[in-house]
């Protein structure tokens, strides 16, 4: 599947935290992200609401993700980042303050991807060289007892 190159320059100006929520099915991912949406306004992306959405614009896309999903296979985490970047910076345009992500990364390797996508968008104007990245990262990891 073919990726877009997706300027990632408006996230990392805006310089909001994102939280990664994961944890197995049931685990209370979407529960515990409804809670803090409600008390501190962030914006919340599942990823799997994000892979429905595109299934249902019709978009060739959509339609590549609806043949992958319906044969019981895992969408590239290419495609399911594409979609999350995407998904972010309409809501930075929208002075999101920060996000809470579910469902993504599924692994390790996913969330480097997203750290090195993340980090070749260029760095604010007002910067310092050498300090914290531009953008602040939160894994959560929610088990079930």
């Amino acid at each position: 599947m073919d990726r877009k190159k997706i300027d990632l320059t408006p996230l990392k100006k805006a310089n909001v935290p994102i939280f990664f929520i994961v944890g197995g099915p049931g685990s209370g991912k979407g529960t515990q992200c409804e809670k803090i949406v409600a008390k501190y306004g962030l914006s919340h992306l599942s990823s799997g609401d994000l892979l429905r959405d595109e299934v249902k614009s019709g978009s060739p896309r959509g339609a590549k993700l609806d043949k992958i999903m319906k044969a019981g296979e895992l969408v590239p985490l290419e495609v399911v980042l594409d979609l999350v970047k995407e998904a972010m910076l309409k809501e930075i345009a929208k002075c999101s303050k920060g996000f809470l992500i579910d469902g993504y990364p599924r692994d390790v390797k996913q969330g480097e991807q997203f750290e090195r996508e993340e980090a070749q968008a260029p760095e604010k104007e007002h910067s310092v060289k050498g300090s914290w990245p531009s953008t602040n990262y939160l894994i959560c990891h929610l088990e079930i007892f």
